[in-house]
């Protein structure tokens, strides 16, 4: 059975002229039944229910307590977030609550049908088939990763130039379906070039990042050697990959699709200031470059095994399968996110 729990205003409002709740209730006919909202806290769960919430004229507030009552209904099973009126400013933070499936603007106003709510819940099923725990998505070979300190970071000013400290390193790299310097310009080409370097430090400024080398296609930030700071980073590259879309039209003011690439490492370098690293030889900074460049793959975090596992945002580990090796190392992909027209 699918569930779909709304507030009497949302469910009176329907998706759109082209798919009222009415409408997906006669579709589904015996398999989807909606409910309001106060019924989330007296239902009762079967295995195998999917619950969506539709969050049609929620506040911050009201989607915040809506969430938690969900998830301690439906907890550790499926649930889906159903947006119609695309409210939601942040889609990736609802993934990082626990999420299996964010039914946005443009998929409802289409319509909903059996197909897409089975494909989410296939999608589901397949991630817990394979393990919640990121050992679980480890080659053979046991983990290179040491345990890394829980400690705060004493701040970029305070490393000494030419010291040798561990570091994360976090490779980042715009992909779009055509050369975006033909199609725009040179003088284009620059603003996006700045546009997208002062994106990536807003998504990367939890994770204390320092944008430590670029050229014309890629960036390289070094994160503070902590496990808060390897989550941070972690989470924000997730984010920035599932809000690619929105980064596109919002932050680049752009009418094209782009993607990311993102790839981590970790190691240990001989410390530069920025825009002063052309000495620089490393062994762990020409592995990231080739990580990001020769194995790292379009709308993907690509995660070395050097990385510890105190760097992965607890819930989040499901998300990455095994790639192989690369150079030696045992490798990890984050699984695609696809963009449902």
């Amino acid at each position: 059975m699918i569930y779909i729990f709304s507030s009497r205003k949302a469910a009176a409002l329907g998706l759109s002229e082209r798919c009222t709740w009415a409408e997906i209730v006669k579709v589904a006919k015996n398999q989807l039944t909606v409910k309001n909202l106060k019924a989330l806290t007296g239902q009762k769960k079967q295995t195998g229910d999917e619950v969506y919430l539709d969050v049609s004229g929620f506040t911050p507030a009201e989607l915040k307590k809506a969430l938690s009552a969900l998830k301690k209904f439906c907890a550790p099973d499926f649930w889906g977030i159903i947006d119609p009126m695309g409210t939601v400013k942040d889609p990736a933070s609802l993934f990082f609550e626990g999420a299996c499936d964010y039914i946005g603007q443009a998929v409802a106003a289409k319509g909903l049908n059996k197909k897409l709510f089975e494909a989410a819940l296939s999608w589901s099923l397949a991630s817990k088939a394979q393990g919640n725990h990121p050992s679980d998505f480890s080659s053979d070979k046991k983990r290179k990763g040491v345990a890394l300190p829980a400690g705060k970071f004493g701040g970029w000013k305070s490393l000494r130039v030419g010291t040798t400290a561990p570091f994360f390193f976090l490779f980042v790299s715009l992909s779009g379906k055509s050369n975006l310097r033909s199609q725009v310009g040179e003088i284009g080409f620059n603003t996006i070039k700045k546009r997208l370097r002062d994106t990536l430090l807003q998504g990367l400024h939890e994770a204390d990042a320092l944008l430590w080398m670029e050229n014309e296609n890629n960036f390289i930030f070094l994160v503070p050697p902590t496990a808060v700071n390897g989550r941070m980073a972690v989470e924000a590259s997730l984010k920035i990959i599932l809000n690619s879309r929105l980064v596109s039209i919002e932050k680049l003011s752009l009418s094209i699709p782009i993607d990311f690439t993102f790839a981590l490492h970790y190691g240990k370098t001989v410390f530069r200031a920025p825009g002063k690293t052309g000495a620089v030889v490393s062994e762990s900074l020409n592995y990231i470059f080739h990580l990001g460049t020769k194995k790292a793959e379009i709308g993907r975090l690509t995660v070395s095994d050097d990385v510890s596992e105190d760097a992965f945002p607890e819930g989040l580990a499901n998300l990455f399968i095994p790639a192989g090796d690369f150079e030696g190392i045992p490798v990890r992909h984050s699984k695609r996110f696809v963009y449902k027209p």
